[in-house]
């Protein structure tokens, strides 16, 4: 796949076949991927492949807390800095974020109210859409994120962009790290490294409604300013 068309097809997909994806290409995959920019050369990254076993106990365990009522706990900030969720979107921000949603609830036939169909979503949400495989992307403590988040949001783009060439499809997931102590316990993450950021990762289901959904972007002329004299 050419690069251009490959930025250009890239999508979130949330259907996925049950067909395992072999050891060699996601090894293949992320010998490729980590080619990505690094920062001084320090690739801060620290990457686990989840499959099989580990990744049902996993997905079993976030079902558990989400139905409990737990709220996500993901670490944001790493190092010296404050430890804590994210704040909510406001304006245009949150504008787009309800706007992806009800898009991706009118295509599988949640509609307004029906609390039990959107709790259904959210488990699978936390069941990683059933991907037979999921990488999680780690960083250790002794960094700060504010200086090693870019080349992690590179090395994560580069792994969606190239899954394509191996016809697998990716959704890269705060969710997958909503629970950091769980996912440490289960995958074996040591304490000195943070969870920062997961993809689910398999063959595309094209069957699945939720595939079909497109979002939209904002036109160049909306967020681009062009500055031609000082």
């Amino acid at each position: 796949m050419e690069l251009l068309e490959a930025i250009k097809s890239r999508m979130s997909i949330r259907g996925f076949k049950p067909d395992p994806v072999p050891r060699e290409i996601l090894s293949e995959l992320l010998s490729v991927a980590t080619r990505s920019p690094s920062g001084v050369n320090c690739q801060p990254w620290e990457i686990y492949v989840v499959v099989g076993e580990a990744l049902k106990e996993l997905g079993q365990v976030y079902v558990e807390r989400f139905s409990q009522g737990i709220k996500p706990q993901p670490v944001i900030y790493i190092g010296q800095e404050t430890k804590g969720m994210s704040p909510s979107l406001k304006g245009v921000y949150r504008e787009r974020q309800v706007e992806l949603a009800k898009q991706m609830f009118q295509l599988i036939g949640i509609e307004k109210g029906d609390e039990k169909k959107l709790r259904e979503y959210y488990e699978k949400m936390y069941r990683f859409y059933d991907a037979p495989a999921v990488i999680i992307i780690a960083a250790d403590e002794s960094l700060l994120l504010t200086s090693v988040s870019l080349d992690i949001g590179l090395l994560t783009q580069t792994i969606a962009l190239a899954a394509q060439e191996y016809g697998l499809g990716t959704c890269v997931m705060r969710a997958i790290v909503d629970y950091p102590a769980q996912a440490r316990d289960i995958v074996k993450i040591p304490h000195s490294k943070q969870p920062i950021i997961g993809l689910a990762i398999g063959y595309p289901d094209w069957d699945d409604p939720i595939n079909k959904l497109k979002t939209e972007r904002e036109s160049l002329d909306k967020i681009l300013t062009v500055v031609e004299e000082a």
